[in-house]
């Protein structure tokens, strides 16, 4: 709170209206509000700043709505939420799970606008809970009876690369990658999240089954190892490895952790590739840390 005043940061992909919210609320004096048009600038907003609550149009389109609500809640668990639905409409059961503070209907009248968004302030934010995993999106260790899996596993006194490290550190926790990669199979919609370390499939989540994610992980690493021939022809070092490939109706975007140890994700081509690089590129963020501490 600044001073007196509650902050609360307006994102909504109309300037006009997010501006006459802005305006409600500081007419009152007891509001600093300030205007977001979409998911990026909120979000750096948001971590150049503190505020007191988000209210959010869920008319968003870039992310959309529903996908921005839930990346609120997860990289700001404690922070308050307003929503606003579409116009005329509810909160979409999507969101049902969601913990927000507030609703702020359309059309409302304004001169109720400072005392809605005053009863969303009074109310706490829950303790956040991890979703419970579906078996489908299960990811699933490396098998034991495959040799690499099964070395990985077991000689963490010999290890030599940071991509030993890695699998040894994904076997140690591998139930928070397991709740970590589901995440994002389900924010995205894909089909397939996998873990990969060269060919060889380290976990993975989605509909996809094992032996599609395995075909998928081989893919992904020929067109690592195309990438670093291409560097060595060219005579410049590869920087990470980032790349989306486009196949008819699918998108497979992947992005390297550490060496050739690589996320990807499999997901309809109709998903704008700005959501799924900063969805993707979050999650990542996510592994590395976990990783890291073990």
């Amino acid at each position: 709170m600044a001073g007196n005043k509650h902050s609360i940061l307006v994102v909504d992909s109309s300037e006009a209206f997010a501006t006459i919210l802005k305006e409600g609320l500081e007419q009152t004096g007891e509001y600093r509000a300030v205007v977001a048009c979409e998911g990026e600038q909120a979000l750096k907003t948001l971590s150049a700043e503190g505020f007191d609550m988000v209210i959010l149009d869920l008319g968003l389109s870039d992310p959309d709505g529903i996908t921005f609500a839930r990346t609120l809640r997860e990289q700001y668990p404690t922070l308050r939420m307003m929503l606003i639905p579409l116009m005329g409409e509810d909160i979409p059961p999507e969101l049902a799970d969601l913990d927000f503070q507030g609703v702020l209907t359309k059309p409302f009248f304004f001169p109720e606008l400072p005392g809605i968004v005053g009863e969303a302030l009074k109310r706490d934010v829950k303790a956040v809970k991890a979703p419970p995993v579906e078996p489908t999106m299960a990811v699933q260790p490396p098998v034991a009876s495959s040799p690499a899996a099964g070395e990985t596993a077991e000689i963490e006194p010999g290890i030599e690369t940071p991509q030993d490290q890695v699998r040894v550190s994904i076997n140690k926790c591998i139930h928070q990658v397991n709740q970590i990669m589901a995440g994002l199979a389900q924010e995205i919609g894909a089909e397939a999240v996998i873990l990969s370390c060269g060919a060889e499939l380290l976990a993975h989540a989605g509909r996809l089954s094992r032996d599609g994610a395995s075909g998928l992980a081989e893919l992904v690493n020929e067109h690592w190892c195309t990438s670093v021939r291409m560097a060595q022809v060219l005579g410049c070092t590869p920087s990470r490895f980032e790349q989306s490939i486009d196949w008819g109706e699918l998108i497979v975007y992947s992005l390297a952790l550490v060496g050739d140890v690589m996320l990807s994700a499999a997901l309809g081509a109709t998903i704008p590739l700005g959501m799924i690089r900063h969805s993707t590129k979050s999650t990542a963020d996510k592994l590395r840390r976990i990783i890291e501490e073990k």
